[in-house]
C-alpha cells in the first residue's frame, strides 16, 4: 500500500542551496518536524523498543573548551517517557544510533530525506549512510569536532546554535583526522573561542537543515527547549578516497616511520595510499584487530529524573 502520509513532508532546496552543497555550509527548509514520528509519545516508544546497547547517555560541563567534562551516564531501568523528562529538565544527551535507518517506522523518513539528498545534487551518490536521533537538553552543548562522514543535520525541535569553521588550519589539524580514522583518538579537536569570529554560524530552529564540508569542525549550543535533530554519516566515493589517502598517512607514519606530507586526493601516490589502505582493511578484516575500550564510555553517572541536573553522580570507588 503506498504511504500517502508520508507524500505531504519534503525539502525545499533553493538553488543556492544545491550549489553550495557539500562545498560550504548550506542551510535547507524541510518540514519533516511535523511528522508525529518526533512527538515526545513516538520518541519515548522509541527509546523502549530500540536496543540499549545502541543508545548513548552523556552529559557535558558549560567550558566549551573543557572537552574531559564529556562523560557517559546509565539509565537504568527508566522508560522512555521518564528519560525525555530527565533530559527536558536537565542537562542531557541522548544518541539513539542507527535509530532512522533500522527502526521500521522511522525508515521511510530516512528514505525520504535521502531521495530529497539526491534530489538536490545528482553528483551526489552515497555508498553508505547511517542516521540516528539526537534527543538534548536546552542548556546541553556538543563540543568542536570532526566527522571523519559527510554529515548533514535535520532539525526538528528546540532551537540549537550551529558553528562551522574552515576545515583547514588553525582550526583543524589533519593528523587528528588521521588520528580518529586509526582510532586513537575521539573526533574532538582543540578550541580557541576566538575562532568563532570565522565561524559560519546560525540557529537552528525547526524545519532547518544544516550541511557542511567533510571533515569541517564543528560545534553545538543549543539554545532553547528539548532539542530533537536526526544527523546522517555518510559515506561518498570522494569522502572514502580522501579518508583512504589520510588512513594510509597513518600506516606509513605509525607503522613505517615515515612522516608523509601530501594528502592530495589525485595522482599515483594517492592511488597508491588508497591501495595500501585497502591491503590493511583486508588484513583487519581476516585477523582482527586489538580490542581497545572506547574512550569516555565509562558510566560515572545515573539518570534520575528528579535531580536537578536530570542525573546523580556515583561515588568514586
Amino acid at each position: 500500500m503506498r504511504d500517502t502520509y508520508m507524500q505531504q513532508f519534503a525539502s525545499r532546496w533553493s538553488e543556492d542551496s544545491r550549489r553550495t552543497f557539500r562545498k560550504k555550509p548550506t542551510l535547507v527548509r524541510h518540514n519533516y518536524n511535523e511528522h508525529h514520528a518526533f512527538s515526545d509519545v513516538a520518541l519515548a516508544a522509541l527509546i523502549d523498543r530500540h536496543p540499549r546497547d545502541l543508545i548513548d547517555f552523556c552529559t557535558m560541563g558549560d567550558d566549551a573548551t573543557d572537552h574531559d567534562s564529556w562523560r557517559a551516564g546509565d539509565p537504568g531501568e527508566l522508560g522512555g517517557l521518564e528519560l525525555i523528562e530527565a533530559v527536558r529538565k536537565g542537562k542531557l544527551w541522548i544518541n539513539l544510533r542507527h535509530a532512522m535507518d533500522s527502526d521500521p517506522q522511522y525508515r521511510p523518513i530516512y528514505e525520504a530525506m535521502l531521495r530529497d539528498m539526491k534530489k538536490a545534487d545528482p553528483s551526489f551518490k552515497p555508498l553508505s549512510a547511517e542516521a540516528g536521533i539526537l534527543i538534548s537538553s536546552p542548556t546541553a552543548q556538543v563540543f568542536l569536532h570532526s566527522d571523519v562522514s559527510e554529515t548533514m543535520l535535520w532539525h526538528m525541535r528546540g532551537i540549537k546554535r550551529f558553528r562551522t569553521y574552515p576545515a583547514q588550519a588553525p582550526y583543524l589539524n589533519l593528523d587528528d583526522v588521521e588520528a580518529v580514522l586509526h582510532k586513537d583518538k575521539t573526533e574532538d579537536i582543540p578550541y580557541d573561542p576566538a575562532w568563532d569570529d570565522d565561524a559560519f554560524t546560525v540557529d537552528l530552529h525547526p524545519g532547518m537543515a544544516a550541511n557542511w564540508p567533510l571533515h569541517g569542525p564543528h560545534r553545538i549550543e543549543n539554545q532553547s527547549g528539548l532539542n530533537v535533530s536526526v544527523p546522517f554519516e555518510i559515506s561518498t566515493p570522494q569522502s572514502r578516497r580522501k579518508n583512504a589517502v589520510l588512513y594510509a598517512n597513518g600506516v606509513l607514519r605509525r607503522q613505517f616511520g615515515f612522516t608523509p606530507k601530501s594528502v592530495a586526493t589525485e595522482g599515483f601516490g594517492a592511488m597508491l595510499k588508497c591501495a595500501l589502505t585497502a591491503m590493511v582493511k583486508v588484513k583487519i578484516k581476516l585477523f582482527g584487530e586489538p580490542e581497545r575500550p572506547m574512550p569516555k564510555s565509562e558510566r560515572t553517572f545515573d539518570i534520575d529524573p528528579d535531580a536537578p541536573t536530570g542525573y546523580v553522580d556515583r561515588q568514586a570507588a
